[in-house]
């Protein structure tokens, strides 16, 4: 899988976001089969970005604390 930008995973569910209120607006039923599948996305896409950020949290803390092995023994 090729690795998506954070700010365009933001984008693309701030999109997802417009797009959902005028279906809702549009439609009036919230378990239409079109809104869940654009909710469905964007749960995806919200998924995604909570691991990069976790991802990113991680590097970030191993960085700033670096211990071999041996010293944690």
């Amino acid at each position: 899988m090729t690795a998506i930008d954070p700010q365009t995973l933001i984008c693309r569910l701030q999109t997802l976001q417009r797009r959902l209120h005028d279906m809702a607006n549009d439609l009036g039923n919230l378990t239409d089969p079109e809104i869940v599948a654009v909710s469905e996305e964007a749960d995806r896409l919200i998924v995604q970005l909570q691991r990069m950020r976790m991802e990113e949290s991680g590097r970030r803390r191993d960085s700033a604390n670096p211990t071999s092995d041996s010293e944690a023994v």
